[in-house]
């Protein structure tokens, strides 16, 4: 309303924009393809010319001048000259545009370390409260055997809890962020002439495909950062449940739910992998397809990591590269059976009958806790748990059988 529109000869900037070709006006009083514009109508104008700010193809801007005094002011040696200075400005303008998005970016990661940093503080508060929790409830119910089981669960999920907190330390200590400070501190420090700096022929040509391949790398070690806690979280989930399932222990309750069978096998497999891996265990699964069954799934879960960490240890007889478990779910019907294996030291003919009493271990710093708590609560949830091998130096194969209803 107050005119301001028609500050400038839209019409023509328009036109430049959308074809990418300059506009040259010798004598704008004569007649030529833009008199229409209100701009130019006014008369004040006698040279014009507006041209595109290009930088490989990307429109970024247009440069418009006019003269009031002079008709063709804008001689060929002047237009070549404008043309220079409108390629060193697209230029400047795609240089700042990168600046602010390698500052953005900056700021981002960190916010993402500080984050990360501060919930790997909390995952180690929880587990620490955790533990004394559960040291405290075991002293409240006053049941020894109950304690020691249960200190032996958690004792097995704390050991990859720790292990993946350790993994995620050194890779927030091993962070390249301090390599996008360099970067940027070279940006800041030659801001003033950053056409100059990033020139094919400068020393700071290669800057920008660093900052490329560094905002990659610092990508992927974030998702990695953020799997390892999701990871974390799932450790301290059981280690509440087993908490929970010592406070209601002595009433012999349980917490059943619909559960995924394969799903629980492959979470004591995750809570279980890291140490596996250190230990080079080759897994195998066999897992059939079932429905849906309603159990207590963290008694399923803390059965399944017991058979896993004590086939862990009767690998260790083998040597590096033969060690193998394979896990197995099947069913007939009216039992699901599941089965850990492994081939490992084998069991001897005298030590079969004492596998599930309490204290019995063949394990030089066992407690004789895993295998009797798991026994006992395989008959809870209304199934039974078996250990079967054919002796020293031919592996054992343990089986979980549960009621399909």
């Amino acid at each position: 309303e107050d005119g301001t529109d028609h500050e400038l000869p839209w019409t023509i900037l328009a036109y430049v924009r959308r074809t990418r070709e300059h506009v040259l006006i010798g004598d704008a009083s004569k007649p030529h393809p833009f008199s229409s514009d209100e701009y130019l109508a006014r008369g004040q104008a006698r040279s014009v010319l507006c041209l595109p700010l290009l930088r490989q193809e990307q429109f970024s801007g247009a440069l418009y001048l006019e003269n009031n005094l002079a008709t063709n002011a804008f001689n060929p040696k002047r237009l070549a000259l404008l043309g220079q200075i409108a390629a060193q400005a697209a230029i400047s303008i795609e240089n700042a545009q990168l600046y602010a998005d390698v500052q953005r970016a900056r700021a981002e990661l960190r916010r993402s370390n500080d984050e990360l940093e501060q919930r790997v503080e909390e995952r180690t508060r929880e587990l620490k409260d955790a533990q004394a929790r559960l040291v405290d409830t075991a002293r409240a119910v006053g049941m020894a055997e109950v304690a020691s089981n249960v200190l032996h669960n958690v004792g097995n999920v704390l050991t990859s809890a720790v292990i993946n907190l350790e993994t995620m330390q050194r890779a927030v200590g091993a962070s390249r962020v301090g390599r996008l400070k360099q970067a940027t501190a070279l940006l800041v420090e030659n801001r003033g002439d950053l056409a100059s700096f990033l020139a094919p022929s400068a020393r700071g040509k290669n800057l920008p495909d660093y900052l490329a391949a560094l905002a990659e790398e610092l990508m992927t070690q974030q998702m990695s950062l953020l799997e390892d806690l999701d990871a974390m979280g799932r450790h301290i989930e059981h280690i509440r449940a087993i908490v929970q399932v010592q406070q209601t222990y002595a009433r012999t309750s349980l917490m059943a739910e619909e559960c995924d069978l394969t799903q629980l096998i492959d979470d004591a497999l995750r809570i279980q992998m890291v140490a596996l891996q250190r230990h080079g265990v080759t897994i195998l699964r066999e897992l059939a397809p079932l429905p849906r069954m309603k159990v207590d799934k963290h008694k399923v879960l803390q059965i399944l990591i017991n058979l896993i960490s004590n086939a862990k240890y009767a690998l260790d007889a083998m040597p590096e590269g033969e060690r193998s478990l394979r896990v197995r779910l099947s069913s007939d019907g009216k039992r699901v059976r599941i089965q850990v294996a492994d081939n490992g030291m084998g069991i001897p003919e005298e030590s079969r009958e004492k596998l599930f009493a309490h204290g019995f271990t063949t394990r030089k710093d066992g407690h004789g806790f895993g295998l009797h708590s798991s026994a006992l609560a395989a008959q809870m949830l209304g199934g039974r748990l078996t250990l079967e091998s054919e002796g020293p130096g031919k592996g054992a194969v343990a089986t979980l059988e549960l009621p399909l209803s």
